[in-house]
């Protein structure tokens, strides 16, 4: 029965990991550093920490996590700072503020999202960096990306399947399956230092405010997405929720079903976005060992990029007089 459930679990991951994009920091990575950002309240906490979840509700949609208008609205681009808008709207009634504040500390302009994607704090980036300008920069999680894609032993994985650096389309393949490798290693190092993890991810999902939906579509004011958000933020707590489980395991387990999952979303990920057929077993094989390869790089300097991200969005937000 236990068995079940956790594969149950795994599978309802699929879609959340087959979407992730854009070098992003993991759940569990937002969790630890909105949990260090907040009030140290208990219930403005919980609800902070859903918060700073919330921004990536639309990235197991493939119809939607691309969005122009989305993504300005829960990240961020150059010249638009849609997610103010959360904040602005937010009132102090049903802990918005606290929804709010926890929102904005993930943007990709200048919050947390920004030294994953853009900018390392602990990192210079190697002299081969594949450096496109809004494309591949040298946030934290891209560098650990490139340099896992660079593995020989992964080398081997990746052009038994056909897909070769030398290969642009194929090398950004690469690129994104690295990313979920290095995303879900972060989480499983936040875990180690922080056993609770997975028990706030859950509760924070279970007790944010209702009135958060209203907040998003007051604060985003396009009637075209009123819908979509409703839809996709319920399901976005239920993915929570099941994400949170996971890290409740025991730490061997915890590894084990998150290369399960990654390893399901790598099969559909290459059916669909290059015809190739992988195995199950096969993938499970290749992610298992992408994974633990993925901590081996991350685990010297992890926490130190995150306090130093912690410390740099605390500065920005306190430049911008964001507080409650």
């Amino acid at each position: 029965m236990r068995k079940s459930l956790i594969s149950g679990l795994l599978f309802l991951l699929l879609t959340m990991f087959l979407v992730s994009n854009g070098f992003s920091w993991g759940s569990a990575t937002h969790a630890f550093i909105s949990k260090k950002i907040g009030r140290y309240y208990l219930t403005l906490d919980f609800q902070e920490l859903y918060g700073g979840l919330a921004p990536d509700l639309f990235n197991y949609n493939f119809d939607l996590y691309a969005d122009p208008v989305l993504r300005a609205f829960t990240h961020g681009v150059p010249d638009n700072e849609g997610f103010m808008s959360v904040w602005e709207k937010a009132t102090y009634r049903n802990f918005q503020k606290a929804l709010a504040y926890g929102y904005v500390v993930h943007n990709d302009v200048w919050g947390a999202d920004f030294t994953a994607h853009h900018q390392a704090q602990t990192l210079t980036p190697p002299a081969d960096f594949p450096l496109v300008p809004g494309e591949i920069e040298p946030g934290y999680v891209i560098i650990k990306a490139v340099a896992l894609n660079s593995d020989p032993t992964l080398n081997n994985y990746f052009e038994s399947l056909g897909l070769y650096n030398h290969n642009p389309e194929q090398f950004r393949l690469r690129l994104e399956l690295c990313h979920n490798l290095v995303e879900a290693a972060g989480d499983l190092i936040i875990k180690k230092v922080d056993t609770r993890v997975g028990e706030d991810i859950i509760a924070a999902a279970v007790v944010r405010d209702r009135s958060f939906q209203n907040l998003l579509i007051t604060a985003l004011n396009n009637p075209d997405y009123n819908s979509a958000i409703r839809e996709n933020e319920a399901m976005f707590r239920r993915f929570m929720i099941q994400y949170g489980a996971i890290l409740l395991l025991p730490e061997f387990r915890a590894l084990k079903g998150l290369a399960e999952s990654l390893a399901q979303s790598g099969v559909v990920f290459l059916k669909k976005l290059a015809g190739i057929d992988v195995p199950l077993e096969r993938a499970t094989e290749i992610a298992e060992y992408g994974l633990k390869k993925s901590i081996q790089l991350c685990s010297p300097d992890y926490m130190n990029e995150i306090r130093k991200t912690i410390e740099k969005v605390r500065l920005e937000l306190r430049s911008r007089n964001i507080r409650y």
